[in-house]
């Protein structure tokens, strides 16, 4: 049974304090990458938002020491088997992590006609892990070897992953409730404190939490969710959450 040392231990715990502590919209910044393959001793990480069908890729953040112009992923990588074969993978593992030297054998990931990322990067490992299963790898997280990864690194991608997980959806939720700060159809804006309260039924908790989690009475709550309505235009909570184009709790984690 793999364990981590103490010394490695205490880093991913350090490592997670500082994700966690991230409160800007990006949900994966370089230096939080940067940490991370230090953390794991790899030689980059990054982080992608891409749809696989489509052949998009609509974000894509790397280690700050990777400074290399990048064109893109070009039809003939999304198209190649290695690709495929990875994708096809990922989506039989659930949320992963998945591990290109559990997939292909030696040979092939030293073929830089085969393996795009040993050509571009010298990278004949990865660990790929879904920062959002509930849409089935649109959102990935990598890191990067130019040596096989062993188990102490495989652990170590097990353990941060419901983490950056959770880290990722928060800025995904902060993103979205950075538009309660923009007027409505009909030019009314909500105050802070319905904001706040909006916020809080949109994490999935009941008014008599919200009231305990923001030290008010829950008639206030009440009082704040009825001006809300109001200005909505909306009965209920889940029509205001859908009017605001917020998702509820369950919604993040179906």
């Amino acid at each position: 049974m793999t364990r981590l040392s103490a010394a490695d231990f205490g880093a991913v715990l350090s490592f997670l304090e500082h994700a966690h502590a991230s409160e800007g919209p990006a949900p994966i910044v370089p230096g939080l990458l940067d940490e991370l393959a230090r953390v794991v001793r790899c030689d980059h990480a990054a982080f992608f938002e891409l749809d696989h069908p489509r052949r998009v890729l609509s974000e894509r953040v790397v280690s700050s020491w990777m400074t290399r112009p990048w064109h893109g992923i070009s039809d003939e990588v999304w198209a190649c088997s290695r690709t495929v074969e990875l994708h096809r993978r990922k989506l039989a593992s659930g949320a992963g992590p998945v591990v290109l030297s559990e997939v292909f054998d030696r040979r092939l990931r030293r073929r830089p006609d085969w393996n795009p990322n040993l050509r571009d990067g010298g990278a004949v490992d990865e660990i790929h892990l879904d920062l959002d299963p509930p849409r089935h790898w649109k959102a990935q997280l990598a890191v990067f070897g130019t040596r096989d990864f062993g188990p102490r690194e495989r652990l170590i991608m097990r353990l941060v992953q419901p983490h950056l997980a959770a880290v990722y959806r928060a800025a995904w939720l902060r993103r979205r409730l950075a538009r309660l700060t923009e007027p409505l159809d009909d030019g009314a804006v909500l105050t802070p404190r319905e904001r706040e309260v909006m916020r809080r039924v949109g994490e999935g908790l009941s008014n008599a939490e919200i009231a305990r989690v923001l030290v008010v009475e829950l008639s206030t709550v009440h009082k704040h969710l009825e001006h809300v309505y109001a200005k909505l235009g909306v009965r209920s909570r889940t029509a205001a959450l859908a009017k605001l184009r917020l998702p509820s709790d369950q919604e993040i984690r179906a």
